[in-house]
């Protein structure tokens, strides 16, 4: 198994790819594109914070461990996460330049993020032999039943964070995705994080998307 330090250390550089995906897809005026690598960047982005929150920083504080910083940290999670609801709320069409600029401030402000969780914890969560959560979504359990969203009608890019929020709360089970099209920018960042997909076209003009751990 990973140190914990390897593993999270990987998990901030896909983040950083991510980041890098959709300053690319500003710069290019590429909105449809913009808004799928945010709700692909907002997801991991959860993933990666929630774990530290909710079982990282609590293990050092159950085994009295003091390696300082974890309330800098934790304010940072926040900022994380206001800054996504931020730019998932915003119209970034409507001024690029100032989108573009938050989205490098962002970077900036994750790589020292970054920085300041390896220098506080990482080092030392390998000496206690932390283990990392499994970097794949476990196989669905027998007779798990299909959660079922039906995304038509609402605007991007709500149907594809609806999607991954879905698949956050309950990553074992298959989800049945209705959409008014097929969603081609979707397939590969669910291949990513590790779930396999199929798509049928309704006969009612929509798309159907199954979508399962791999």
């Amino acid at each position: 198994m990973s140190a914990i330090s390897e593993f999270l250390s990987a998990h901030h550089a896909h983040l950083d790819r991510l980041l890098a995906e959709v300053v690319a897809a500003a710069q290019r005026s590429e909105w449809p594109a913009y808004r799928t690598g945010i709700a692909a960047l907002r997801a991991a982005l959860i993933e990666h914070i929630s774990y530290e929150d909710e079982e990282l920083f609590p293990e050092f504080e159950r085994l009295g461990v003091d390696v300082g910083g974890l309330a800098t940290l934790r304010e940072d999670h926040a900022h994380f996460r206001r800054q996504m609801e931020a730019l998932g709320a915003a119209a970034p069409e409507h001024d690029p330049e100032g989108c573009i600029a938050e989205l490098e401030m962002l970077a900036a402000f994750q790589r020292a993020h970054h920085k300041r969780e390896m220098t506080a914890c990482y080092a030392q969560a390998d000496r206690l032999a932390i283990a990392p959560p499994p970097p794949m979504p476990a196989a669905p359990a027998a007779g798990a039943a299909t959660v079922r969203l039906d995304l038509r009608g609402l605007q991007p890019p709500e149907p594809i964070v609806r999607i991954f929020e879905a698949l956050e709360r309950a990553p074992r089970r298959p989800l049945c995705a209705i959409l008014p099209h097929e969603p081609m920018p979707l397939y590969a960042l669910l291949r990513e994080r590790g779930f396999s997909c199929t798509g049928t076209q309704r006969s009612d003009g929509g798309f159907e998307v199954l979508i399962e751990p791999s």
